[in-house]
């Protein structure tokens, strides 16, 4: 369900490079909303850490020069994971870990230690979900991970408040949206694609007309 095809893959990022449109990291988001420069710009993420971003993904980022962000889920690097669909994938490895990050364009975030989601565990169980995540990352990468992604994309207040408190300029949820320069920092909007989102659709996504489309949707759904 959450997969895109490789070759969908390309002719999405050949859209942002052609577009004119500049990729930033994820931790750039923060100092670009408050110095007001947000146009213009987009953020491709990837939550989990599989290692079909490091085969299909990554020749496409080198090639048209997209820089990324990759969310891991600290407690299985160079192991595999079972999704939501009972489906099992292998996970990124040090290695390759550390050659994407060597190339310049890819940078990494925690994206919680098991990939538990938080909503479901008790207060001291979801502080030790995002400590151990945060510090997988600094030991893998050696830099003080800023950027937080929910574990499937579920958070509250006092969650959002923990995150903060420990050390984290900006949290990522699935709330579609564009980020303005006065999102919630700790609920930041994500557009989500997947192999259900037409070229149309992921265009749209991309576009200004996104939240009056989105504002329609919701003004229409019973």
């Amino acid at each position: 369900l959450f997969s895109v095809s490789p070759r969908e893959f390309e002719r999405q990022m050949r859209h942002i490079h052609d577009s004119g449109l500049m990729t930033i990291l994820a931790s750039e988001i923060s100092q670009r909303m408050a110095n007001g420069k947000l146009a213009s710009t987009v953020c491709v993420t990837f939550d989990d850490g599989y290692e079909d971003v490091y085969t299909h993904a990554f020749p496409v980022l080198k090639n048209l020069g997209i820089r990324a962000t990759v969310f891991l889920i600290t407690s299985e690097i160079g192991g595999s994971y079972t999704n939501s669909e009972g489906r099992t994938f292998r996970l990124l490895s040090k290695a390759q870990i550390d050659e994407m990050r060597g190339s310049g364009l890819v940078e990494f975030m925690p994206h919680g230690h098991t990939h538990r989601k938080l909503t479901a565990l008790k207060e001291e169980e979801q502080e030790q979900e995002i400590v151990f995540s945060r510090d997988g990352v600094k030991h893998l990468t050696g830099v003080e991970p800023l950027v937080f992604a929910y574990p499937r994309g579920r958070t509250t207040p006092a969650i959002a408040s923990a995150v903060e408190r420990l050390g984290f300029s900006l949290a990522l949820g699935v709330v579609p949206g564009l980020v303005h320069a006065s999102s919630d920092r700790f609920q930041l909007p994500r557009n989500a694609v997947d192999k259900n989102v037409s070229f149309l659709e992921f265009k749209l996504k991309l576009s200004d007309n996104l939240e009056r489309y989105l504002s329609l949707t919701r003004n229409f759904t019973v």
